[in-house]
């Protein structure tokens, strides 16, 4: 939906206005990524389990209420810190609005049920309310282009926030009909801290990875111009949509991993591979996909358009190479490896970042594509030696 919208302002020249959405939406999105911190996994790996064994509904929802506290946490923080910059510093009046008016879904989305739904193996049920905020946002882009910067960033972000909260009403509804009524259930003190030692180790390994895009995008800014940044978002937001699908497919093949796990801890990269071929496949489909259309538009358009597909012609095949790398950091997942992941993307992200900012001089745009792969490879060559490595240690386990 918002790739649409954004096609549509790539047709009318309106780069400036896809820049200027395109980056808060970006770090709205990244706020959201925070407040979940990796709980979309460690949840439906934890329901999965129970379910698995036959846990009682108060525990299932104990669970739920225990990531919910680590959740509500990082999101009280998040609203505190976007509160005192509101206060402070004298902001554009978009990224005035837009702030003011998408903090509430921080706050909100510390309730989501994905990993509820993820682990009751209800993904497709998950997967269509998170699309809820997506389509909110892009029919309040479409209808805010010809606003006032200030109207503009408001209808923006007052349409993420109850985008968001629609999400959450969407997925209480579908847990309530599957049987699972909301309910509360105590936390527990060692519950809670062992959602914020996962958790937190999730974050960590998560945030560098989403910090790493918007990184892409100041270096972009700083050293290419509005023009090259504008390229990248778009770009960015097909791969990331392609990217997406994939990984809504992993989240489906996730609690059959665990459970294969929990049976084999001795697992080996081969199988781990194997069990999520559905989503590596959707991943190389796509690139494909993107490849022969971006070809082909590349080839007919002129001015930013031809350019930007140019560019969408050799970046799309970040799809398939990441799709690769994430299919692996879930097997570490599967086996509660949480430190080995945050490990694993830290180094890579750290490193494409340095590279894109020391070389985009000499490759323009394109570093960016670069960068993308030699962190999907760090990514890779990491996660299989760290899997490698866990199922070495079992077999030396069964051996004594």
């Amino acid at each position: 939906s918002i790739f649409l919208v954004q096609t549509w302002l790539v047709a009318k020249g309106e780069t400036e206005m896809l820049a200027l959405f395109g980056t808060h939406f970006s770090f709205a999105i990244l706020g959201i990524v925070a407040v979940e911190a990796g709980s979309l996994t460690i949840l439906s790996a934890q329901i999965a389990r129970q379910v698995h064994v036959g846990g009682g509904a108060s525990e299932v929802w104990r669970s739920f209420w225990e990531t919910t506290a680590f959740r509500l946490t990082v999101a009280a923080l998040l609203v505190a810190a976007g509160m005192v910059t509101l206060a402070s510093w004298p902001l554009p009046d978009f990224s005035a609005s837009y702030l003011a008016w998408s903090l509430p879904a921080l706050l909100l989305w510390a309730f989501n049920a994905a990993g509820f739904l993820d682990g009751l193996q209800k993904s497709g049920i998950s997967g269509l309310t998170g699309s809820i905020a997506y389509v909110a946002s892009a029919v309040a882009l479409f209808f805010a282009q010809d606003l006032a910067p200030a109207a503009a960033g408001a209808w923006t972000g007052a349409a993420f926030s109850i985008g968001y909260a629609l999400t959450i009403l969407a997925q209480f509804a579908a847990l309530s009909a599957a049987g699972w009524r909301l309910a509360w259930a105590s936390p527990s003190r060692r519950g809670i801290r062992t959602a914020f030692a996962e958790e937190g180790s999730m974050l960590a390994g998560l945030l560098p990875g989403q910090l790493y895009f918007r990184a892409q995008l100041a270096i972009a800014a700083l050293a290419l111009g509005h023009n090259a940044t504008a390229v990248l978002v778009y770009a960015k937001q097909i791969v990331g949509a392609a990217s997406q699908v994939a990984g809504f497919a992993r989240r489906v093949e996730f609690p059959r991993l665990v459970q294969s796990v929990a049976s084999n801890p001795a697992l080996g990269v081969g199988p781990t591979m194997r069990i999520q071929r559905s989503s590596l496949a959707i991943a190389a489909a796509f690139a494909i996909l993107i490849a022969s259309a971006a070809v082909i538009v590349a080839t007919v358009a002129t001015g930013f358009a031809a350019e930007a597909w140019g560019f969408l012609a050799i970046f799309c095949v970040t799809v398939l190479t990441e799709s690769v790398g994430q299919a692996l950091v879930q097997g570490l997942f599967a086996r509660t490896r949480y430190h080995a992941a945050a490990v694993t993307r830290i180094l890579a992200v750290a490193f494409a970042v340095v590279f894109g900012y020391v070389f985009v001089s000499k490759f323009g745009v394109r570093v960016f594509v670069i960068s993308d792969l030699l962190s999907h490879a760090i990514v890779i060559t990491l996660s299989i030696w760290w899997l490698n490595k866990a199922a070495r240690a079992h077999d030396a386990g069964n051996d004594v």
